[in-house]
């Protein structure tokens, strides 16, 4: 099969030391499971931000009521009001004193203490409300990373009197990345854990002995990736991997397994993994990375409950009928081919939920959770458009 990555979008870009390996398999899908009308997605709200340029919102902070974001080609962090507003604007980027160098954050939140937090590839620093530095720590990364803006918000967790941000690309991108020889494969863990008070860094919560991506030598290219986000009310780390159909659950200061969540699937389409010395110009990889199957957005939506957004995955056939009517065609972003799952209080719920149009970004309590709107594609807008979507019970 050879996909046209001429005519696919690629979400993100990235700029690596090294070079990597890509090729594939074909598996099967799960068994259906049933579909109660118990729950169900209302748009509750929504807003616009006006910038001439798109804008990325990555947290949300309810004591302040407002939205930490960023816009492109501007490069500014920005302050954004519930309603839109844009409340402030700050540069950080270049060099000089306060500033964090030339390259765009990878991440980015609200700290403890009112703090603001911007993750770069090789820093973090953390300022107060007027934008003064507070802290900043050096990251030792081992794969730089080029982006447009924030790809997510940067997590972190407490004990006593110091604060932890988990920090590093494989939070961004495919851990495959850093995975040269079977001993990276073997040593590799999920995070960098940085203290931003004294700086130590290191490696922490590694794949669990029974992980899909142990069994073997070969590697999944462009599915070792994972979503996460800690839990401050319960002091805990909510983790699942691309392919695995369990979510993990670690406990906090320590980082220890605590317990695993079991899932099921309507459907879920798998392919083998590839040896670790695979050429990177294996048209293979193609299938690996847009028609599998996996697990792309875990959030948190407060009071015990959970959502996970899941792309079941297409055959080559399904592909390729697709890609002769529409030459535009993206699977990844086939709503058709998208799910939702539901955990309440440590147990999936006995339901699967068509997915929603948008991206979603992350829950704000309540069983509400924030989504950016699609871009209409025939203009060029000025605006970038936001809905707050609630789970409710029918």
């Amino acid at each position: 099969m050879k996909l046209q990555l001429n005519q696919l979008y690629l979400p993100l870009f990235a700029l690596a030391s090294f070079t990597f390996l890509f090729s594939c398999g074909k598996g099967a899908e799960e068994s259906q499971i049933s579909d109660q009308a118990t729950y169900s997605f209302a748009k509750i709200d929504s807003f616009e931000v006006n910038n001439l340029t798109r804008v990325f919102i990555r947290d949300y902070s309810p004591e302040e009521k407002r939205y930490l974001g960023y816009s492109i080609v501007e490069d500014e962090l920005l302050e954004i009001s519930e309603n839109g507003e844009i409340l402030n604007r700050v540069k950080k980027k270049g060099e000089g004193p306060g500033l964090y160098g030339n390259w765009n954050p990878i991440g980015i939140c609200f700290g403890p203490n009112g703090e603001r937090v911007a993750e770069l590839p090789f820093a973090i620093f953390t300022f107060d409300k007027n934008y003064d530095v507070v802290h900043e720590q050096r990251i030792q990364s081992p794969l730089p990373i080029r982006t447009f803006g924030p790809m997510g918000r940067t997590e972190y967790f407490q004990k006593q009197d110091s604060t932890f941000y988990l920090v590093g690309p494989s939070n961004y991108l495919s851990a495959h990345y850093l995975i040269r020889n079977e001993e990276g494969l073997d040593t590799l863990k999920n995070f960098y854990q940085i203290n931003i008070e004294s700086g130590e860094m290191k490696s922490v919560v590694p794949y669990l002995e029974n992980s899909i991506y142990k069994q073997g030598k070969d590697i999944y290219q462009e599915l070792m990736t994972k979503s996460f986000f800690v839990d401050k009310v319960k002091n805990e780390l909510i983790l699942i991997h691309a392919i695995e159909k369990e979510i993990e659950v670690y406990s906090l200061p320590d980082l220890a397994f605590k317990k695993s969540v079991p899932l099921k699937y309507s459907a879920f389409l798998s392919y083998s993994p590839l040896p670790i010395e695979t050429a990177p110009n294996d048209e293979r990889i193609n299938t690996l990375r847009f028609l599998a199957g996996r697990n792309k957005k875990l959030i948190n939506l407060g009071d015990g409950m959970y959502l996970l957004q899941y792309y079941k995955g297409i055959s080559e056939a399904a592909y390729q009928s697709r890609i002769a009517e529409n030459p535009l065609y993206y699977p990844l972003d086939d709503i058709k081919e998208q799910g939702i799952l539901l955990v309440k209080e440590g147990k999936q719920l006995d339901l699967e939920l068509n997915s929603i149009s948008g991206t979603i970004l992350f829950g704000m309590g309540n069983n509400r959770f924030l989504v950016q709107d699609p871009e209409n594609p025939d203009i060029e807008e000025e605006v970038t458009r936001f809905s707050i979507y609630q789970v409710q019970t029918n």
